[in-house]
Parts: C-alpha cells; structure tokens; sequence
C-alpha cells in the first residue's frame, strides 16, 4: 500500500522541521513549501492527500492558497494552522472547505491525530464515491460458503431497518465491509456515512470528535466545529471498536441513542440529530458489561 502523502506550507523553517519529523515518524511521505505559490506550483506536479497549510504567509496568503486549492478542484484535505489567534480565519477556512483548523503553538499530538483523521475523511469520501458508484452490486459479498450465505442474508434483512447494529469479529474479518454493505443498502445510501475508530483516538478528544465544541471550549478550539454524530446527519456513524469507549463516553453516546440529541464540548445548546448508528468491537461485550467495563 502506498505511503499517505502530506504537504506542509509554511514560512518557518523550525514549524516545517518539527511537523516533518513527527510525520514521517507516523509512516508519512512528507513535503514542505515555504510559499503559497511554492504550494501552488507543487500541487499541479503532484497529488497530495493532505495539506497543511499557514494562514500567514509572505506573498499570497493561506486563505487566498486555499480558495486556489478548490478553483483548481485540488481534493487533498487542507488543514489550517495560524499563530496569530484569528477566529474570524479560522471560521472563513472552514466555511471555503478546510477540514481543520489548528492553533499555534503547535501541539505535535494534536496536529498529528487531526492529520490522520484528515486522511481517514479522505479515504470515506473516497469509499463512498465508489459505494454509491456500484450501489446496484453494494452487498454482493464475495464467496459461497454457508457462512458467507447466512451473512448476506443477515445483511439484506438489516439494511432496510433503521434498527441499531452491532457487528462482532475479530480483526482482518471485513466489519467494516459489513457496516458499508449496510449503509449501502439501506434507505440512508445517499446520506453519510461517518466512521469513528474509538480505539485510536485519545480519551481527552474523544467527546470532542464525537459532539462537536464551541470556540474557546478547550485550548485550541478557535472556532465552533461539528462532531461526528451531527455530521453523520440522516446517515449512518459507524462507531468501530466500540469495546475500546470509555465508561464515561458510553454514557454519554447513550444519551444519544436514547434522545436523539448531542450537545457540543463547552455549549449549553442541544443538537438534535437523525442518525443510524452501526457499531463493532472484536471484545466479548458481555463478559465486558458482566465485569464492569461496558454499560
């Protein structure tokens, strides 16, 4: 499998050093422009799937680099950081398409899980372009064994439900596959489809990944952002590794399912939202509710 690519543009030798050495130290093939126009030019000669990009920079600025981004229809996801504090950038980056928005002083840890959940957007966008493309063929699992049979069985009658699925198997089984398969099928197919992995994000910015925050909720929240389940609105959130959820943040995803509401990281404000929820885990989830772990 192919490296993911990242470009990361910015007028400051030091911010490109430290940002290149901790992503490649992720598996990462990175790149590094100090201009807008260095990042211009370098986009047209080669795809990246992430680009990181500084509000602030000699020439043309990263707000105007961005909006050339998408005229060109460049589709790497753009991810913005500024030193300088700047809601009414941060608000205006997202609102031209960014997928982010991060606050110097860079935290490595932070920019590097916003990174990586920029190129997991990139890759469902990507899925789902190809789920709705062969949504006659969605659900037409390769094999023949009696188990695969019962599986597809088991698919055809879920997916017309708007029931709550839970799929269980062991790494490398195709959960994921059987959650697309029933997003596909289902009568959300033309809806989102989100997916969380719970195991690989932090216990601090879980909540916040999940529902959303408020500008000024956290350090480093600079502007209002949706969470998943407000993003996955109408559609399906597949929540992956559910067996890994905290007690804490099961409470509150039970909230949820029970009320059909989310309220973001540092508002008063309720979000109502329609969303089918799949969820996975590889764990015996009863043993798990029988020791205290699962609710």
């Amino acid at each position: 499998m192919n490296k993911a690519s990242v470009l990361i543009v910015d007028d400051e030798p030091g911010v490109r050093s430290a940002l290149s050495g901790v992503l490649r130290d992720e598996g990462y093939e990175v790149e590094s422009a100090d201009s807008g126009e260095q990042c211009l030019d370098r986009v047209v000669r080669d795809a990246f799937d992430v680009v990181v990009l500084d509000v602030w920079l000699p020439g043309i600025d990263g707000l105007a680099t961005l909006g050339r981004l998408r005229q060109m229809k460049v589709d790497s996801q753009v991810v913005m950081i500024s030193g300088h504090g700047n809601i009414e950038s941060a608000v205006k980056a997202i609102k031209m398409g960014a997928f982010d928005f991060v606050e110097k002083p860079l935290s490595l840890e932070k920019t590097v899980l916003v990174v990586r959940n920029a190129l997991r957007q990139r890759r469902l966008e990507a899925e789902n372009r190809a789920l709705r493309a062969r949504a006659d063929r969605a659900g037409k699992m390769v094999g023949e064994s009696r188990i695969i049979r019962q599986l597809r069985e088991q698919v055809a009658m879920a997916a017309p439900t708007n029931g709550r699925v839970l799929i269980f198997g062991e790494n490398g089984t195709g959960k994921e596959l059987v959650a697309r398969t029933v997003h596909a099928l289902s009568r959300r197919r033309n809806q989102p489809f989100v997916e969380v992995n719970c195991a690989v994000i932090p216990e601090e910015l879980i909540e916040s990944e999940l529902f959303g925050h408020v500008k000024g909720a956290f350090t480093g929240a600079v502007a209002d952002r949706k969470g998943k389940f407000e993003a996955a609105q109408n559609g399906t959130i597949f929540l992956d590794e559910i067996g890994d959820m905290s007690l804490k943040t099961q409470a509150k995803v039970l909230r949820v399912l029970q009320e059909q509401v989310t309220e973001p990281v540092g508002s008063t404000s309720r979000v109502q939202v329609d969303v089918r929820v799949l969820a996975a885990t590889n764990k015996d989830l009863l043993a798990e509710i029988r020791a205290g772990h699962f609710r």
